[in-house]
């Protein structure tokens, strides 16, 4: 019982959208998506992926550990350098600012220039603030490597204009400024915008993805991807109840007549998350819905006779994914997958020997 992690699935997911046209750029930040940072790293290593993307320092040290000879780009805005030089690792540029105020520190840093095309978060936010930071890097010597920015609507509904928009703001930019300096990388796609082929985008060298890996879609349903986590929990205690009595904390849920409740030992505290309640479990392929709220360390389930202590429930699986809580608007995918507790039992399929970090149990 536990969460089971299908590195096989990790492994196919990366060669079907390399099928695509262009090599993977991994984006394993938050321990890989809440799936694990060592196992992730070495199965997409393996694979033959060079290039890996990360928010910090403390996580670009984990990469590193797993993959020695790759490149890990760190995209939050760097202040201490010393792991930087030692690992040689690739650093974003936040701001013409930012650049300036690091100077000192920069020379071999291999450097990528991110464009802010809307989401306000790190970035040139205009063109002339690019070309300062080319300008800059230029005439200081500095290694500018990189050219990238981030589509924050290509997976937003009702906002293909706007998303159209960025895309073009970023095909302007990034076209002048390759006029004005040579880029040995190019990466935009996130995992929802590699699926729309955009003309304007085949300059790029590299699709950025990271829950696509991970068998996921955060837009339309993708038949292709192979969801590599699967949840499963069981039956602990059963109790039959009567008309008029209630199920966990308070009144949140009332019997309108004679009921078999399953007991299951998962709750928001293992980050079974409370969106989950509104879909069904299954137990040998059989749909059970929950009853009552989910709460810390247990939930409920509304079951028949055929249930007994000890039956395995699927809380993420072959009938419900994660895909499916995300589509009915409770609760997005990457949310549901970073959730969830390491507390909770883990093992990997796939031949990946893996060490457990403190307070996991693989």
């Amino acid at each position: 019982m536990g969460v089971t992690i299908d590195l096989n699935a990790i492994r196919e997911n990366k060669r079907r959208i390399e099928a695509l046209g262009r090599p993977v750029f991994a984006v394993v930040k938050n321990n890989a998506y809440n799936l694990g940072m060592e196992p992730v790293v070495t199965t997409l290593y393996d694979e033959g992926v060079r290039h890996f993307m990360v928010t910090t320092l403390e996580e670009a040290l984990e990469v590193r550990t797993h993959a020695e000879s790759a490149r890990v780009l760190i995209m939050n805005p760097v202040y201490t350098w010393e792991h930087v030089h030692a690992h040689d690792f690739d650093v974003a540029i936040g701001s013409y600012e930012w650049l300036v105020s690091q100077r000192e520190h920069l020379d071999g840093v291999r450097l990528h220039l991110k464009l802010d095309v809307g989401m306000n978060r790190f970035g040139a936010k205009t063109f002339e603030e690019a070309l300062r930071i080319v300008a800059f890097c230029q005439n200081e010597g500095l290694n500018l490597v990189g050219l990238c920015t981030h589509f924050p609507l290509a997976d937003a509904d009702n906002a293909e204009v706007e998303h159209s928009v960025q895309v073009e703001r970023f095909a302007d930019w990034s076209t002048r400024l390759m006029e004005r300096h040579t880029f040995e990388l190019i990466h935009a796609a996130n995992s929802a915008a590699t699926l729309q082929d955009d003309s304007r985008l085949h300059h790029c060298t590299h699709v950025r993805v990271g829950i696509f890996l991970y068998g996921y879609s955060s837009v339309e349903p993708v038949e292709w991807l192979v969801p590599a986590f699967y949840w499963e929990t069981e039956v602990v205690a059963v109790h039959d109840i009567e008309a008029g009595a209630h199920v966990g904390y308070g009144t949140g849920y009332t019997a309108e007549s004679k009921e078999r409740i399953a007991v299951l030992p998962v709750g928001y505290g293992d980050g079974l998350m409370r969106a989950r309640r509104h879909l069904p479990v299954h137990i040998e392929g059989r749909a059970y819905p929950f009853v009552s709220n989910i709460f810390m360390s247990h939930s409920f389930i509304k079951v028949d006779e055929d249930v007994q202590i000890g039956d395995r429930v699927a809380l993420y699986g072959i009938e419900t994914k994660i895909d499916d809580v995300t589509r009915v608007g409770y609760a997005n995918n990457s949310e549901q997958l970073c959730a969830r507790s390491w507390r909770v039992p883990h093992r990997f399929e796939g031949g990946i020997v893996c060490t457990p970090p403190i307070n996991q149990n693989v």
